[in-house]
């Protein structure tokens, strides 16, 4: 019986690297992009697998869009190639909105890509302007309006909470606006400050000034009422969805199942190991891939299904966990019992999940349910 899996495709190519920015990412000349696609393409071959078949495909970055779509459209076809791709498999590219265009899309649609995730971020001009984004409003939702007209109905778009000078009426602003526009998916994620970076330094140095942690968490909670009432079910902590519009390929790193990585700084879990890419391009370019391989216990493949499974909110299995060596009820039962009387979770239907009102606080209540 064939195994399901899914392919993560990194493209490491911005017009601008963003003020938050810490991703494996930067602008290059137009050589660099091509000899990077040919590199791409002789990695998916050399890893090439007939004995499973790939359901999702998640080409990420940095901004594909930014590059030529005749690139993504050969790595498309070296994967068909390599791999046994599921007909209807979910396929998704990240897009900037201010580099998409109607002969791209039109491309994309042609190769088979049938999910777009735009970097909204905000819709606030000055807002976007503090945080390094090259688009504005009007192009956030005309990329969006361009996209559905090409026949695209599976549409993402990324918001990011906590952000100097944000106030939750942007927020509610571009929640609504982009509800209206028919967006299926929304994922809410919260600045993180990464050592380093542009606006780090604008913070520490004082130039710029960040929101308390009490204001992020009431902007995150508000956010999940506001999207409730207008059916976006919250599938993950930071992801909701129309019924049907879950992102079916990261729910298979939730699931801890198994995927492939391929490009700079992609990582892979195939059969119990761990594999990360060297993140330095010219490495890559020289066919130096691999930069660490590391096989997992039995133990921390229990960690793993504990920490992502208790961030969606169907929980984990309870018998699969038994499967894997661990029966929670019996060896974490005092913990369980304390965490059920404070009603922080809810054990029901073979599983254990996080109460909805705790998942602010998901990761100090996972900790204590840890082998």
């Amino acid at each position: 019986m064939m195994m399901n899996k899914s392919i993560y495709i990194h493209i490491p190519f911005c017009d601008s690297k963003c003020a938050y920015c810490d991703f494996v990412s930067g602008k290059y000349n137009e050589a660099t992009i091509k000899a990077y696609i040919e590199e791409l393409k002789s990695e998916i071959e050399l890893r090439q697998d007939k004995t499973c078949t790939i359901s999702t495909i998640f080409i990420g970055g940095g901004t594909p869009s930014s590059i030529d779509a005749r690139y993504i459209a050969e790595l498309i076809e070296k994967v068909n190639q390599c791999f046994n791709v599921e007909k209807h498999a979910e396929i998704t590219i990240e897009a900037n909105p201010c580099s998409v265009s109607d002969t791209k899309l039109k491309i994309y649609k042609q190769i088979g890509i049938n999910r777009i995730s735009f970097g909204v971020q905000s819709l606030n001009n000055k807002i976007l302007k503090i945080i390094g984004r090259r688009h504005n409003k009007k192009q956030a939702l005309t990329a969006i309006q361009l996209a559905k007209q090409n026949g695209f109905n599976n549409i993402n778009a990324d918001i990011l909470l906590g952000l100097p000078k944000q106030k939750y009426k942007h927020i509610k602003y571009a929640i609504k606006t982009l509800i209206k526009l028919g967006i299926t998916h929304i994922s809410c994620y919260m600045l993180i400050n990464e050592e380093g970076t542009p606006l780090t330094k604008q913070l520490q140095s004082g130039k710029i000034k960040g929101l308390s942690d009490d204001k992020c968490v009431d902007f995150y909670n508000r956010v999940y009422k506001l999207l409730s009432k207008n059916n976006f079910n919250r599938y993950e902590v930071s992801n909701f969805s129309k019924a049907g519009y879950e992102c079916n390929h990261n729910i298979t790193y939730w699931n801890a199942d198994e995927y492939y990585g391929f490009g700079v700084s992609a990582h892979s879990y195939i059969d119990n190991v761990r594999s990360e890419n060297t993140s330095n391009i010219k490495k890559y370019l020289n066919k130096e891939y691999k930069e660490s391989f590391y096989t997992l216990t039995n133990t921390e493949k229990i960690e793993e299904k504990l920490m992502l499974g208790l961030r969606q909110t169907k929980g984990v299995c309870i018998t699969s966990l038994k499967q894997m060596g661990f029966d929670i009820l019996k060896e974490k039962e005092s913990e369980i019992k304390k965490l059920l009387d404070g009603g922080y979770i809810i054990v029901e239907n073979d599983f254990i999940k996080i109460s909805p009102k705790y998942f602010g606080v998901g990761d100090t209540i996972t900790l204590k349910l840890l082998p």
